[in-house]
């Protein structure tokens, strides 16, 4: 008999949640978003406290006298909370580091801040402030609720960067708005220290096979042993060594038998161009820019790895990797500084490369590309999909498969881009 007085109740329920969430979403809908910058400034409690004055003030002329004590009152208010934070920030100095040059995204490092009251008085409520770079959109915030006065005070903490980029504390800023949060005072850091953070890499096990390439004398690896290229070490004399290795001299100094050691031969070599095209990333795609970044990163860092000889093609630069770390850093440096949205089409043209080309590129590069006709053969496709709300619409005309195809930008990330590039590995 009671079931469907049950039913009915819960009915009502959903009715009166669903009501008050469609009033929930009105009220903090943004109905006039063009007017924000209009607007806004009546958020700071200033603006409040002013008004409040200019009323208390008129009321005081016209209604009654004893009023004006509030505006007096209130105006004492915004003075020490104006006043304050200048004059505390002007017993401030400070300084930040890093205890690294380079790290990855994502990989923590140690933030050291140092901070000099030079009044006597304390320092309440201070904030260190730093956007870390153009490629991230979020303050990193560090709250300092004390500095004690005439003291130099130290604060260590571990910083994770989220974004790729070159990390300037040039840009940092000690704030506080102490003690009322009406006015917000600054001032910059004394001493500009630099943050190198390399794209994500992920660990690529597997080599293409490059049947146009062979193993040869003009392409070696500086850190492996072998027989040919330029002298690396010297080392004992073994039995099977040549006599021509040998080296008279120091095996005359050390009273036995030394021969040199070359260079080896590259197990492979190949050119990876990544597509940084700013016209390709001009409706939104910067997810797959960065996923092309970490793409090229990873695949040039974990082919080295390998003993392979890469070239990098970065704008204007091309870079040369014969398994030197320092050639890989400066790559990864260039490809960390590389600016939000791509750069502008490259002006200096590089001789065509008799090596194999990897092209890194996203959905809108690789229709381009396609259309034009320069698809060569030699030429494998990586090609990374645009999100589907953000595509040009420029779709290839023809029904060309490129030799690796992620679906989302996210992927490049994930286990799918490894595992897709074994099978594209296996498939040649």
């Amino acid at each position: 008999m009671h079931e469907p007085d049950k039913r009915n109740g819960h009915k009502q329920s959903e009715t009166a949640h669903s009501w008050l969430d469609t009033v929930n979403t009105m009220l903090q809908y943004d109905f006039c978003p063009q007017l924000n910058q209009w607007v806004y400034w009546v958020r700071n409690p200033f603006w409040c406290l002013a008004i409040s004055i200019l009323t208390a003030f008129i009321c005081g002329l016209l209604v009654n006298s004893a009023i004006l004590y509030i505006a007096a009152a209130l105006a004492m208010i915004i003075l020490i909370g104006v006043l304050w934070p200048w004059i505390s920030v002007q017993g401030l100095s400070a300084e930040l580091s890093f205890n690294k040059v380079r790290t990855r995204c994502g990989e923590p490092v140690g933030a050291r801040l140092v901070v000099k009251n030079s009044w006597p008085w304390p320092a309440w409520g201070v904030y260190l402030r730093h956007p870390f770079s153009e490629h991230d959109d979020h303050l990193c915030e560090v709250a300092i609720d004390c500095i004690p006065g005439w003291k130099t005070s130290e604060y260590i903490w571990d910083f994770s960067p989220r974004k790729r980029g070159i990390y300037s504390t040039s840009t940092a800023f000690l704030e506080t708005a102490f003690p009322f949060g009406l006015y917000k005072k600054k001032i910059p850091l004394t001493v500009d220290s630099v943050l190198i953070v390399w794209p994500e890499i992920s660990q690529l096990a597997f080599m293409p096979e490059l049947r146009e390439v062979t193993s040869s004398e003009d392409r070696f690896a500086s850190h492996r042993a072998g027989d040919y290229g330029d002298v690396i070490g010297t080392r004992a004399f073994r039995l099977g060594d040549s006599l021509r290795r040998v080296h008279w001299s120091q095996s005359a100094r050390q009273g036995q038998m030394i021969v040199t050691e070359r260079q080896a031969a590259a197990v492979c070599a190949l050119r990876v161009i990544p597509d940084l095209q700013r016209a390709h990333y001009r409706h939104g795609n910067n997810d797959s820019l960065e996923a092309v970044i970490r793409i090229t990163a990873s695949i040039c860092h974990s082919l080295l790895n390998q003993h392979a000889s890469v070239e990098c093609l970065v704008g204007d630069q091309l870079f040369r990797c014969d398994g030197n770390q320092r050639d890989l850093h400066k790559l990864l440096d260039e490809l960390a500084s590389i600016p939000n949205g791509g750069l502008e089409n490259s002006l200096r043209k590089h001789a065509a490369s008799p090596l194999p080309e990897f092209i890194v590129t996203n959905s809108s590069g690789f229709a381009q590309r396609v259309n034009q006709g320069a698809n060569r053969l030699r030429s494998r496709m990586i090609v990374v999909q645009d999100a589907p709300a953000r595509q040009s619409g420029n779709e290839p005309s023809c029904e060309c498969e490129p030799w690796l195809h992620l679906n989302g930008p996210e992927e490049s990330r994930l286990k799918a881009f490894t595992d897709s590039w074994k099978k594209a590995c296996y498939a040649g």
